[in-house]
């Protein structure tokens, strides 16, 4: 995520959802569907950051022990202070339980991260 607004507060908030039905394959029937609810997400802690001091950017997620599902909006990272302009990068990581109805094959599904 990077903010160029260098903005006198620049404070901001990037999201995580997963598209609803997830992970689909063939048809997208229900054994051909891995639902969002069984995507798992964590965003782990910053692996760099620039223009803010460490403190400043809060991860959603800091450890697989936070991992939240991606059935509805989530927050992967956070700048709570500072000005200027900014940045952060992180390596999330996916957790996809796939159901014991699931069918095999090649499944595909979309991650979106916004921000505001």
């Amino acid at each position: 995520m990077s903010d160029q607004r260098a903005a006198l507060t620049a404070t901001w908030t990037a999201s995580v959802i997963a598209a609803a039905g997830a992970f689909t394959t063939g048809g997208g029937t229900t054994p051909e569907t891995i639902p969002n609810s069984s995507v798992l997400y964590w965003s782990g802690p910053a692996t760099n950051t620039t223009g803010t001091s460490p403190g400043d950017v809060t991860p959603g997620q800091l450890n697989a022990g936070a991992a939240q599902s991606l059935s509805v909006l989530r927050t992967a990272f956070r700048k709570t202070a500072g000005s200027g302009s900014n940045s952060v990068t992180w390596n999330p990581t996916l957790v996809i339980n796939v159901p014991a109805q699931a069918v095999e094959g090649t499944y595909t599904g979309t991650v979106n991260h916004s921000v505001a």
